[in-house]
């Protein structure tokens, strides 16, 4: 979080697609503000809802049902939205954008990591991005592009390709290791689109087809 300004207790943070919640409950615990989460999976809403009880969080962190399509927020409400990765799996990212200013505070910020293409792609590696389980993936200066339509202005991106093959070959190892159980919870197909996903990914990376980053924007008024 070093990259934000300072937060405070009186900040208001939203979380797009929060998952299972361990950021919204890291970031509520180490600065001790108010956090939305916003995520359109019941399982993980259930999980994160009963960690929040746990660790006696719940004034802090609420848990709402829901996307980018429809956020049950008024206008002018958040300091910060935390995107995550929900930018890489959409092709939707300009409506996205629109739709997160609507709820962001004059000059607020928008922090999201994002799978980006390479600025030049091969046919080979074109062909191994479209088999991939996203709707659209583009290059850093597209979202920059698409941010402007959508009312944002870029002011940082940190570069952090390096480790995009690594974190996929980990997450890889990851599956293979854990492999049982998760078929006991989800299925053999499940799990080996995932493996393959990861090790397509990894690929990519591997031979500089994929960049990835966090990227910051900030709210344009008026």
């Amino acid at each position: 979080m070093g990259l934000l300004p300072r937060i405070k207790r009186s900040t208001k943070i939203l979380v797009l697609q929060s998952g299972f919640g361990t950021a919204a409950r890291y970031i509520a615990e180490t600065h001790n503000c108010k956090i939305e989460c916003l995520n359109d999976d019941k399982v993980q809403n259930a999980f994160n809802q009963s960690r929040i009880d746990e660790v006696e969080l719940s004034k802090m962190v609420k848990v709402s049902f829901g996307d980018v399509d429809y956020m049950p927020y008024e206008p002018d409400t958040f300091d910060f939205v935390i995107a995550q990765d929900s930018f890489s799996i959409t092709a939707q990212k300009r409506q996205m954008f629109r739709a997160i200013h609507r709820v962001m505070k004059p000059e607020a910020r928008l922090v999201f990591s994002a799978i980006m293409r390479a600025d030049k792609v091969s046919a080979e590696g074109e062909k191994l991005i479209q088999s991939l389980p996203v709707e659209e993936l583009i290059t850093l200066e597209d979202y920059e592009t698409d941010a402007k339509k959508g009312f944002f202005q870029q002011i940082y991106s940190l570069d952090l390709s390096q480790h995009l093959a690594i974190h996929f070959k980990k997450m890889a190892e990851s599956l293979t290791d854990n492999k049982k159980d998760m078929v006991e919870q989800t299925s053999n197909k499940f799990v080996d689109k995932r493996m393959h996903t990861c090790q397509t990914i990894q690929k990519l990376a591997e031979d500089g087809q994929l960049n990835w980053g966090i990227l910051m924007f900030q709210k344009l008024n008026g």
